[in-house]
């Protein structure tokens, strides 16, 4: 695409949907000073001022994707870069660019990894102290047998996929021959459907197996695609055997992953397994320090407290948190801790906490098993959905205090029996099982 004819897209963009669509306020802030620098067939590259339109941008790009695609009919990946003179880059630095992300791979592009992941930007506290110092031992490329592969787990927004880009970051600096293949699991998924359709698999495999080390970031996404298990079976094993590095996280630990093979369950406990929990408050408090520093903002220290108090859970949340803070002071406000309330009331609501009942431990579980709180109610009998029904019946039990009966009523009108074998076969698992005992322990955190 030309640059006049991006210019164009943009224009269109903006006109026909953002301004439509987004606050005025908002769009004034962050989206009039971005300007298109590059185009092709798949990505389209919007450069920002600084970090803090990058942020708010960020947060509205599935709106702008989709816009892109109404406009042009094209599904683009939406890039954004902070360029604050405005530059556009030369043609020499976008064939640069392109040659590098392709790698000499033809049509397979390897994922790109953010610079702004490193070890150094990482916040190590109580909950990815361990987590961390695999992590940096994989990146060393030294004795990584030990940990291969290396598998972290952990809910959304505690830095697994921080850690993951800060390894593939640290290797292409330390070890710049060495070949890092980074990819999100959607993405090899869409991959390889798109050789099903060719019926050419060669230079997919190639582009994968012949990696010195590969990152998959959300590899739950495989479950229940079974010709995707097995090539990606085959392409495990000849990276294992071969020694080469293996990282992947996910959303929960291997054995809650009910739709795997077994073959697959297996290698992925074979390395090191990790659970990132999510931070203490001294940790949340280094995290918004951390901010502070980098983005050169002096945010009051009762303002800290109170997002550290409030927002326990997630990193993107204190992170979000952050970038409204800083956004107001940058517009000249006088931030005060009662202005930072009022600004983070749709994010922190004090008091608000959800009490410990049947609807939350059914939530909790369900999406700690990646199913439906109705699945738990159902009638369906497959393990993916027993299992995780009989541990909220038990923690039903053990947390509430409440009657056989009440529970089965609860869980869509099972009968006493049904909930007295789910808990004893539930209590009894956890004594044998390991793996059984690990997911309860977890789910009863997340209910803390």
């Amino acid at each position: 695409m030309a640059r006049r004819s991006a210019d164009s897209v943009w224009d269109s963009v903006c006109t026909q949907t953002l301004r439509k669509q987004i606050h005025p306020l908002t769009y004034n802030t962050w989206f009039s000073t971005a300007r298109p620098y590059f185009s092709d067939e798949r990505t389209f590259g919007l450069a920002v001022p600084n970090e803090f339109a990058l942020g708010f941008i960020e947060q509205h790009r599935e709106v702008v994707e989709q816009a892109l695609r109404d406009i042009t009919r094209v599904h683009y990946d939406l890039e954004i870069e902070v360029r604050p003179d405005g530059s556009i880059p030369t043609r020499e630095e976008l064939a640069e660019k392109e040659s590098s992300e392709n790698n000499g791979n033809g049509s397979f592009q390897t994922g790109k990894l953010n610079p702004d992941y490193s070890f150094s930007t990482f916040i190590v506290g109580s909950g990815n102290n361990f987590a961390h110092a695999a992590s940096v031992a994989v990146a060393s490329m030294e004795s990584s047998g030990n940990y291969n592969p290396l598998f972290l787990y952990g809910g959304s927004g505690l830095g697994k996929t921080h850690l993951m880009h800060a390894i593939g970051n640290q290797v292409r600096h330390d070890f710049p021959n060495k070949r890092v293949v980074y990819v999100q699991s959607e993405q090899f998924v869409n991959e390889f459907i798109a050789c099903i359709q060719k019926n050419d698999f060669e230079e997919f495999r190639n582009h994968y197996r012949l990696a010195d080390m590969l990152l998959i970031d959300d590899i739950q996404f495989i479950e229940s695609k079974e010709r995707m298990q097995i090539e990606f079976f085959y392409t495990f094993n000849a990276l294992y055997e071969s020694g080469k590095n293996i990282v992947l996280t996910c959303d929960k630990p291997p054995q809650s992953l009910a739709s795997l093979t077994d073959r697959l369950r297996t290698r992925f406990i074979s390395g090191l397994t990790i659970d990132i929990q999510p931070p203490d408050y001294e940790t949340r408090v280094a995290i918004l320090n951390n901010l502070c520093q980098a983005q050169k903002t002096d945010i009051p220290p009762d303002i800290i407290e109170y997002i550290a108090d409030n927002i326990t859970s997630n990193v993107r949340e204190i992170e979000g948190a952050f970038k409204t803070i800083s956004a107001l002071q940058m517009m000249g406000a006088d931030v005060t801790l009662d202005v930072a309330r009022q600004a983070l009331q749709s994010v922190i609501q004090p008091g608000a906490v959800k009490p410990l009942d049947f609807p939350l431990i059914m939530e909790i579980t369900a999406h700690y098993y990646g199913v439906t709180v109705d699945d738990l109610k159902s009638r369906q009998r497959s393990q993916e959905i027993v299992e995780p029904r009989q541990i909220a019946m038990y923690l039903s039990r053990k947390k509430l205090n409440k009657t056989l009966k009440e529970i089965g009523n609860a869980f869509g009108g099972k009968n006493h029996a049904t909930v007295l074998h789910a808990c004893d076969k539930i209590a009894e698992g956890i004594a044998s099982d390991t793996a059984l005992a690990e997911a309860v322990s977890n789910i009863e955190m997340r209910l803390q």
